[in-house]
Parts: C-alpha cells; structure tokens; sequence
C-alpha cells in the first residue's frame, strides 16, 4: 500500500488525548455507537478478512504471520464490539 507521508490517527501516541502524571483513564468510561457506525467498523473486517484470504490464496510462508494477526485482529475488534453495553441515556 502506498504512504501520503501523513500521520494516521491510529499511529499517533495510543491513548490520544494527554493524561496528567499519573492519571489513569476511568474503567467506567461510557462510550456511544450508532447503528452507522457500527456497520462501517463491519465493513472494516471484512475489508480485513477479504485481505487475509488473498493473502491465504497466495500460500505464500512469508505471510503467515500476517495471517494470523488478521484474523487475531478481527476477531479481537469483533468480539469488544459484541461485549459493548448498551446505554439508555
């Protein structure tokens, strides 16, 4: 794939926003998804899995470990979005 030489969002510092010297982000964050939004992350894995199959066609060694973090990675990203509850705010 080719680079435009910008920075990404997700290849900025992770956690984006700057927490004070020791800080640590609450584990009782409320976060929203809309329905929308919900199918574009859909549309994401299977642009992932449509990835990792070319590259299995290729039964290419090399690729092996790609592979498998694909698949590791849309699995990981499928199951936090199943596990999301829902709010009624």
């Amino acid at each position: 794939m080719a680079q435009s030489g910008r920075e990404r969002h997700r290849d900025r510092d992770p956690g984006g926003r700057r927490l004070d010297e020791g800080e640590l982000p609450s584990a009782h964050r409320v976060f929203r998804i809309t329905d929308a939004e919900r199918q574009q992350i859909a549309k994401c894995l299977r642009y992932i899995d449509e990835a990792r199959r070319v590259l299995e066609s290729q039964q290419n060694p090399d690729n092996r470990e790609i592979i498998r973090e694909l698949r590791a990675s849309a699995d990981r990203i499928f199951s936090l979005l199943n596990e999301l509850e829902e709010t009624d705010s």
